[in-house]
C-alpha cells in the first residue's frame, strides 16, 4: 500500500476463515527484501501488551522494524526522521489490529509510536538489530511541528521517559517547516 513516508510498507495478505477460526500469513520476508533492496534478518522479537489510552513512543531507532498487532486495536504513527529522505518531517497514521491485520515495515531512523484504542492490545515487532542502550531517541508525542492527529481527546498514559522527550526541532534544529 502506498504511504506518505518513503520506504514505509503496509503488507495486507488474505485471511482464510472457517469454522475452526482463521489462518493468516502475516508477511513474507523475501517480498519485503525485494521492495527494500536489502536483506532483513531478524535479530530480536519484541512483544508489548498495553491497555487503553497508553501511548508508546515516539522512538527513533537505527534499525528496521516489522510490526504487527496480534490482538486489539492501535493507532500506529510513524514519523520520518531521516534527514536525507524526501519525506523527512512527515508522519503516517494507520489503524492496525482487529479490523486491519496488516503488517508494517518501518525503515531505520523513522520514529515509531502507537496509541492503544481498544481495552488492551498486543503489539509484536521484529527488528534487524538487537537493542542497545543509548541508540534510541524520543520525540514529544504532542510535538507542535509534527501536529499529529491522535485519536484521543484527553492526555494519554505515558512512561516517565516519554513524558520528557524533546521536541522535533530540538533534535532537528535545521528542519524547515512549510
Amino acid at each position: 500500500m502506498e504511504s506518505k513516508i518513503q520506504g514505509l510498507l503496509q503488507v495486507s495478505l488474505p485471511t482464510h476463515e472457517d469454522d475452526r477460526g482463521y489462518f493468516r500469513e502475516v508477511v513474507r520476508i523475501s517480498e519485503i527484501e525485494k521492495v527494500i533492496g536489502t536483506s532483513f534478518t531478524t535479530k530480536q522479537i519484541n512483544h508489548a501488551r498495553s491497555t487503553k489510552d497508553i501511548l508508546r513512543g515516539i522512538h527513533i531507532a537505527p534499525w528496521n522494524k516489522l510490526i504487527y498487532v496480534t490482538r486489539g486495536t492501535v493507532q500506529s504513527v510513524i514519523v520520518d526522521c531521516r534527514k536525507d529522505s524526501q519525506t523527512f518531517g512527515k508522519y503516517e497514521s494507520i489503524i492496525l489490529g482487529d479490523n486491519n491485520k496488516s503488517c508494517i515495515f518501518i525503515p531505520a531512523n523513522c520514529g515509531n509510536s502507537y496509541l492503544v484504542l481498544s481495552e488492551d492490545a498486543d503489539y509484536v515487532y521484529l527488528t534487524d538489530q538487537e537493542w542497545e542502550p543509548n541508540k534510541e531517541k524520543g520525540i514529544q508525542w504532542n510535538d507542535s511541528t509534527l501536529a499529529i492527529k491522535w485519536n484521543i481527546d484527553k492526555e494519554p498514559l505515558l512512561s516517565e521517559k516519554d513524558k520528557n522527550n524533546p521536541s522535533f526541532l530540538t533534535i532537528f534544529p535545521n528542519f524547515k517547516t512549510g
